[in-house]
C-alpha cells in the first residue's frame, strides 16, 4: 500500500547527526540542486525547535530570486501558514514541536521546505516568476471557484495541504489541485502520499489534479505514469485550456 510504503521509505532513509548542540536530520528528499534536504532541531525547555537554518530562502535569494515583493511575500506567507510554519527575522523556516507531535511537525516543516523550494522557476530572460501565482491567475481569469491552501488530515494522522480545492458541482466531484513547478520523483511521491492518505478518510467523492510546469523542461513519462496509476489527473501547463471545462464546472 502506498501510504505504508511511503512511511517505511521515509523512516529507512533518514539519518541523524549531532552538530554543536543541534540534531541534524538528513532526509531522502532532494532540493533543486539535488542535495538532500536537512532539518535542524534544538531543544528549548520542553519544546523542540525545528528549522531549515535559513537554507531555502537563502538559496533562492542567492540565485537572484526576490521574495520580498508584497505579492510574493503574501504567497509565501500563505504557503507557510498552510503548514503552520513561520518565517523568522533571519529568513529561516521554523516550527515548534513537542515529543508528542514531533513526527507531524517534522512532516509539516519538510513539506513547507519542498513547497517553497518548488515555488519559483527561472525564465529564459533570467527573471524569476512564481508558478503558483500563474496557476492562481489562470483560475481567476476563467472564473474557476476555489478555496486556496486547504489542509486535510489523512488516515495516518498527518495533515496535508492542497494548493486549491474546487467545490463539487452537479457534474463534477470535489477537486483537489496541486501546482508543481519542477516535477520530480520526490515531490510526486509526496503528492501521491498526501492524496492516498487523504482520500481514504474523505466522506465525499473527490478527484485529484496536478498542474505541472512543462515550459522549462520535459515532464518525465515515469512521473506522469505514477500519477495516473493512482488516479491523479495530470494537467501540463502548456495544455491547461484542454482541462478548463473540468475545472470550471
Amino acid at each position: 500500500m502506498l501510504v505504508d510504503a511511503y512511511i517505511e521509505w521515509l523512516k529507512s532513509k533518514i539519518t541523524i547527526a549531532d552538530i554543536e548542540g543541534y540534531k541534524e536530520i538528513t532526509t531522502p528528499f532532494l532540493d533543486r540542486h539535488n542535495d538532500h534536504i536537512q532539518i535542524y532541531i534544538k531543544q528549548k525547555g520542553d519544546k523542540l525547535i525545528l528549522s531549515d537554518d535559513a537554507y531555502i530562502i537563502g538559496d533562492l535569494v542567492s540565485a537572484g530570486c526576490d521574495v520580498s515583493s508584497p505579492r510574493r511575500k503574501a504567497v509565501l506567507t500563505t504557503i507557510l501558514n498552510g503548514f503552520g510554519v513561520i518565517l523568522t527575522t533571519r529568513n529561516a523556516l521554523m516550527i515548534e514541536a513537542t515529543l508528542n507531535d514531533f513526527a507531524q511537525k517534522k512532516h509539516s516543516l519538510l513539506q513547507a521546505m519542498i513547497s517553497v523550494n518548488d515555488m519559483f522557476m527561472m525564465s529564459s530572460s533570467r527573471v524569476m516568476s512564481l508558478f503558483l501565482e500563474d496557476v492562481e491567475k489562470y483560475l481567476d481569469i476563467h472564473d474557476v471557484r476555489y478555496t486556496p491552501s486547504v489542509q486535510f488530515v489523512g488516515k495516518s494522522g498527518f495533515s496535508h495541504r492542497f494548493d486549491f480545492v474546487i467545490p463539487a458541482s452537479k457534474t463534477e466531484p470535489e477537486r483537489l489541485l496541486r501546482a508543481i513547478n519542477n516535477p520530480t520523483r520526490d515531490n510526486a511521491t509526496g503528492v501521491l502520499f498526501a492524496w492516498n492518505d487523504t482520500r481514504q478518510v474523505r466522506k465525499r467523492e473527490s478527484s485529484m489534479f496536478v498542474m505541472l510546469n512543462d515550459l522549462e523542461r520535459r515532464i518525465s513519462a515515469d512521473i506522469v505514469r505514477a500519477f495516473t496509476q493512482y488516479d491523479v489527473e495530470v494537467i501540463q501547463w502548456s495544455k491547461r485550456q484542454e482541462y478548463l471545462k473540468r475545472l470550471a464546472s
